[in-house]
């Protein structure tokens, strides 16, 4: 039974349309050791950070979300940098080192982070 052309083309949107959810956000190289972390609700923007090793680093972290989020980032199971609660609008920066290897940001508050709000920070 030959297919229309019609069913053909919704089956290639659907497949589009699928591969779009699944994508994952290309990795953010920051070399500067400044990065800029934007919390929403249940999402954490860029996902995926990388920086040099041996450097400095300054977190600066917006919450655009309407509830509050506590920004983190753990490394080999402990917390090795820890925001308190940013509000709604609320920004806030520290500075810090970390050594080589992949940490984990993520949001600390209830199942935030179970909800997907977290990214990947490698550094070196």
């Amino acid at each position: 039974m030959p297919v229309s052309t019609r069913t053909l083309i919704a089956l290639a949107l659907s497949v589009l349309a699928l591969s779009a959810c699944g994508g994952t956000e290309p990795t953010v190289r920051e070399r500067t050791g400044k990065i800029s972390v934007t919390l929403d609700d249940y999402l954490i923007r860029p996902q995926n950070i990388t920086v040099p090793t041996g450097q400095e680093l300054t977190a600066t972290v917006t919450n655009r979300g309407r509830l509050g989020h506590a920004f983190r980032i753990r490394g080999r199971n402990k917390n090795v940098l820890a925001f308190t609660t940013l509000q709604p609008g609320e920004t806030k920066s520290r500075t810090f080192r970390l050594g080589k290897g992949k940490y984990t940001m993520y949001c600390a508050l209830a199942n935030h982070e179970e909800l997907g709000m977290y990214g990947t920070l490698v550094v070196g």
